[in-house]
């Protein structure tokens, strides 16, 4: 029903929109360019940025195989979000969706795209989608999710000439409120003694920097179906 509600609002406002461009043609054209990526390694330096938490920087392993596993090697638990944990855009724009055309803006000096999608499929977790596309790099600069269980986040990406133009960097913005941290987590988060109601409202921010990139290396399927281990 939200999600009926959301397009309807969006189709209603088409005209005002301007819809010059084909968002299918641009989130294809996205897909397709990394189409090539089966699997790939990468070494992740994970900075978390939370009031009253006091998390050390985690050192961790991402593995990723097309379409959708994903496995991180790190010692003890650190705050990912899991649909930001690897890059893959076919993943993160789906297959079965309506998308709209909103606007083109200035994103620094370079002109983006900004497109939102809806999932057709009514069991799922996501609601809304909105990318911000750089149409000539074919580079996700910003990706929002809104989601029914785990509210909203933003990822911002920096790209740095890196293997099949993979991000080097990640910044995920995210409302504390709305994540659901494990009580194996409780002895490895310091808590501010001076935490309050009010700050469970707070924002978050964890920042990914990536290095070493393996790809297409052929992983094993074995590697995806073994619990998360420490390095």
């Amino acid at each position: 029903m939200k999600k009926a509600l959301i397009l309807l609002i969006l189709t209603i406002s088409l005209p005002a929109l301007s819809q010059t461009k084909d968002p299918n043609v641009i989130l294809n054209s996205l897909k397709s360019k990394y189409s090539t990526i089966r699997d790939y390694t990468v070494d992740a330096r994970i900075q978390v940025d939370v009031a009253f938490l006091k998390m050390a920087e985690k050192q961790a392993r991402i593995y990723y195989k097309f379409p959708d596993k994903v496995h991180i090697e790190t010692e003890g638990f650190a705050l990912l979000p899991k649909r930001a944990a690897s890059f893959d855009p076919a993943s993160f724009i789906g297959n079965d969706y309506t998308a709209v055309y909103i606007k083109n803006e200035r994103w620094g000096n370079t002109a983006v795209d900004v497109i939102k999608t809806i999932p057709h499929d009514p069991e799922s977790d996501v609601i809304l989608n909105t990318f911000w596309i750089d149409p000539v790099k074919k580079q996700i600069m910003q990706f929002e999710i809104n989601s029914k269980s785990g509210g909203a986040f933003q990822v911002v990406f920096e790209y740095n000439n890196q293997p099949y133009d993979l991000p080097q960097r990640l910044t995920v913005n995210f409302d504390v409120k709305d994540m659901n941290l494990p009580k194996t987590a409780t002895g490895e988060i310091n808590v501010s003694d001076k935490k309050k109601d009010s700050d469970k409202s707070s924002k978050g921010k964890v920042t990914i920097t990536y290095s070493n990139y393996k790809v297409n290396t052929g992983l094993d399927d074995k590697l995806f179906s073994e619990k998360k281990k420490a390095k």
